[in-house]
Order: C-alpha cells, then structure tokens, then sequence
C-alpha cells in the first residue's frame, strides 16, 4: 500500500477548552500520548477523526511493524482495545523502514504544521512516501475562515511546504 501510513486528526471539546479543541496541537498531541501507552513500545502512524470529531482513530506501529488500531475520546481516554491489522510481512517491512527513516517526530510535525497555519484546525496529518522515496508528513489544516490548506512537512529535514 502506497497511502497513507501515518494520519492524524482530531477530536471536539467543550466550548473554551483548549486542551480539547478540534485540531488543537496540545488535544492532538494527548491523543497520540494516550494510544501509544496503550500498546507498549509503538509509533504513532495516523490518527484519523471519527464520529463528527468525536473520536480519533489512531494506527500504530509495533515494533515489529505489526500495524494496530485504538480509539481515543475527547478528552485522551482509550476507549479501545488495540486491534491489530494483518498485513504481511513486507507491508511491516515496509512500515517499520518509514517509522526507521522519520526523523521528525510526529510531535515535531503537529508542532510545525500548527506553526505553520496559526490558529488552524489540523484535520488529519500522516507520514509517507511521495514520489517514490521523498518521506513526509502530510497535514490537513482548516483555517479560521473555514479555508482548506495542505501541507506537507519534510520528516527528514522539517521543511513545510503548503499545497493549497
């Protein structure tokens, strides 16, 4: 599979709390903290909104490369178990060499997306392979004026690109 291996996207929180706001760095961030302590030793692959933003999904990467599933609520409470994808052998090898090549964390990269588009609303973010071999993190950002941007944030160097 060539799509998507690492995407994040957030969940709603209470009117005036920030720590819960749609696409807000630090409810994302808390999102990602609470799935990886749910399966021990993974990396953070996508994280995807569900439910209206009620829920996010997270993917993992164990170390093995074996890809799971959690759910997390609003407020960074796992609300499931992990569940594990059956993907093969070389989708792990393939999955474990972009989890190898990342330099920049996935923390990193809510980090600069959200510097880059102040006030943005991250939707999704998620790393992978363009062109062959160039290994990103890839964002969805809705402006405060509703506007869509993509960005792509270079997981070797940090560099943002906007794409629209």
């Amino acid at each position: 599979m060539e799509g998507v291996v690492a995407g994040l996207t957030s969940p709603s929180g209470a009117p005036g709390d920030p720590s819960g706001a749609p696409g807000d760095a630090a409810s994302l961030e808390k999102a990602g903290a609470a799935a990886m302590n749910a399966v021990e030793g993974s990396t953070i692959l996508s994280v995807q909104s569900e439910n209206g933003g009620r829920l996010w999904e997270v993917q993992l990467a164990g170390s093995d490369g074996t890809e799971r599933l959690v759910e997390v609520d609003t407020s960074g409470k796992v609300i499931s178990s992990p569940r594990s994808k059956d993907t093969g052998e070389e989708e792990k090898s393939r999955v474990m060499g972009i989890v190898k090549d990342a330099e920049v964390t996935f923390k990193d990269a809510v980090e600069k997306v959200s510097s880059s588009v102040p006030q943005g609303k991250i939707t999704h973010l998620s790393l992978d392979r363009y062109n062959g071999n160039l290994l990103v993190w890839d964002a969805d950002v809705v402006a405060p004026d509703g506007a869509w941007q993509g960005l792509k944030v270079d997981a070797k160097t940090g560099t943002v690109t906007k794409n629209g």
